[in-house]
């Protein structure tokens, strides 16, 4: 592949683009909007203190052992292995290749749910290490982490299906599916609580990932999928998969690493009162999430096949075309989500979490955690978009380079600035890393394929940070206008506090994008007009 002439890189696949995210933006919407309430859930139950702490670290110990053998690795290497058999309509080979990674899944799934049995009294001081001078804490929290590695068995399955989908252009079921997760872990959460206490929301995770694999079983049927056992490791394709994994679990190992670096640090964090620093970080880091899954997951997962064919066809053209419009659309839609963190944290994290259990003591260090990890969530957003390029072009290495002087950076990051700020610091750090992260790959990738549209995403960046200043300096003021008026005691008050901060936010992001003349306004303006006009027929 050459390089692109500057005027090459105007060329994209807007509209497959749009209408994939659009899809999946719905789904996501749902989705999100029932993980927030399933955090709202586990906040009223259990507050923000050391059992929430204790299961933060139980779901995330086997969530990283999963992500690194299957999960993450398997989304990232399955769908180019698939697409190629795809594209080229051998139907038999393709059958072969599915039947060998659904073996693989399936083996593998099962050693994961074993191996943590075994080990978990192990793992857990090892992933929280101040948890260890509390005996009482470590315990639960083995307990915890025991009955959560079940359900990787079939978070794996789940995953597999989700590529297998995806990779047929099928994205409606698999956005949905996490729908069904949620709700499940909503109602056997209020089920099992009484019964089990905390026990009975790790019980209600491990059905909500079985919930999530069984939805999509019939869609995947209807693609011809077929549940094979065969374990043909010389396949060219099983054996490619293979050598492209061990890499792609170098770099979801740096990015987890990175994420636990933080929660190993904030386990030696005193707990203060009902507030445990694990907890509070992870609320922030869940709240954050929210919009990162309307917006950037589903614009990446919309690019990444599209991505992966174009280097199939070996067109960089379009290869480019596609990269920079997802990576426009994220950055558009991200940044006034970013000056909204920034300027009313405490509007979002009162009005989702603070009753019951979960008191205004925890309130304000989770504000402040959300506001730190807002900073960064442009770059967080847009760090999606630039590994999917790299992954369909089959390049795992540069991503493992960059992510280990990574992990060093936020190690000494979070150590110096935990030493100063607590909780805070840690968040803090996470952003500066990412930031640093995404515009060292950006860099990268544009030395590989050279013009990566820049002078667009850098004037839609600039004017973007503009109009998203003016809408957060109107978010803050319409808050504190409207907490004058209406005092936030109530949920309606407050839920009026959020609207209100939101809806001033929106008109002047808007308003400030048409004076500034940002293009990516009027595609979205545009898409919306032909979705109505179809509808009208």
């Amino acid at each position: 592949m050459k390089p692109l002439p500057p005027e090459a890189a105007a060329v994209g696949g807007a509209e497959p683009v749009a209408r994939a995210a659009g899809i999946m933006a719905i789904a996501a919407v749902v989705s999100r909007f029932l993980g927030i309430l399933r955090e709202a859930t586990i906040a009223g139950l259990f507050g923000a203190g050391d059992l929430k702490g204790a299961y933060v670290v139980a779901y995330y110990v086997p969530f990283f052992v999963q992500r690194l053998l299957l999960g993450g690795t398997l989304s990232i290497v399955f769908i180019p292995a698939i697409t190629k058999y795809l594209a080229a309509g051998d139907e038999e080979e393709t059958q072969r290749v599915v039947s060998n990674m659904f073996s693989v899944v399936l083996l593998l799934g099962a050693l994961i749910v074993v191996a943590g049995q075994v080990a978990a009294p192990w793992i857990v001081p090892a992933a929280a290490p101040g948890f260890a001078d509390q005996p009482g804490l470590l315990a639960t929290t083995v307990e915890l982490t025991r009955i959560v590695f079940v359900a990787m068995f079939f978070l794996g399955l789940s995953v597999l299906l989700t590529g297998y989908l995806q990779a047929h252009q099928n994205f409606t079921v698999p956005a949905f599916a996490p729908v069904l997760f949620n709700l499940t872990i909503i109602g056997g959460t209020f089920w099992l609580e009484p019964i089990w206490g905390i026990r009975g929301l790790a019980i209600a995770w491990v059905v909500g990932t079985a919930a999530q694999f069984a939805v999509q079983i019939p869609a995947a049927l209807r693609h011809g999928f077929r549940f094979r056992l065969a374990l043909d490791l010389r396949h060219p394709a099983l054996a490619k998969t293979g050598r492209l994994a061990g890499p792609a679990m170098l770099g979801l190992a740096f990015i987890e690493i990175n994420a636990y670096i933080g929660r190993f640090f904030a386990s030696l964090l005193p707990s203060a009162g009902r507030v445990n620093a694990v907890a509070v970080l992870d609320y922030a880091y869940e709240l954050i999430q929210a919009p990162i899954g309307f917006f950037a997951i589903s614009i990446a997962t919309a690019v990444f096949p599209l991505m992966a064919r174009h280097v199939q066809e070996r067109d960089l053209r379009a290869l480019v075309g596609t990269f920079s419009q997802g990576l426009r659309t994220t950055i558009f839609f991200t940044l006034p989500v970013m000056a909204l963190f920034l300027a009313v944290p405490e509007l979002f994290v009162r009005v989702l979490f603070e009753r019951f259990a979960f008191t205004p003591d925890a309130t304000r260090p989770v504000a402040a955690c959300v506001a730190a990890y807002g900073a960064g969530i442009v770059p967080i957003a847009c760090y999606y978009v630039v590994t999917r390029a790299y992954y369909a072009l089959h390049d795992m290495a540069t991503p493992v380079r960059v992510g280990a002087a990574m992990v060093v950076l936020n190690a000494a990051l979070v150590y110096g600035l935990m030493g100063i700020w607590g909780h805070f610091g840690i968040a803090l750090a996470a952003s500066i890393v990412t930031t640093t992260n995404v515009v060292a790959l950006a860099v990268l990738l544009r030395r590989r394929v050279g013009n990566l549209d820049g002078r667009r995403i850098l004037a839609l960046a600039l004017r973007g940070t503009v109009a998203a200043a003016a809408a957060g300096g109107a978010a803050w003021i319409m808050a504190r206008w409207f907490g004058a008026l209406v005092p936030p005691i109530s949920l309606a008050a407050q839920l009026a506090h959020v609207g209100a901060a939101g809806v001033a936010a929106a008109a002047i992001y808007v308003a400030a994008c048409r004076v500034l003349a940002i293009e990516e306004l009027g595609m979205v303006i545009s898409l919306l007009r032909r979705r109505s006009a179809k509808r009208a027929v």
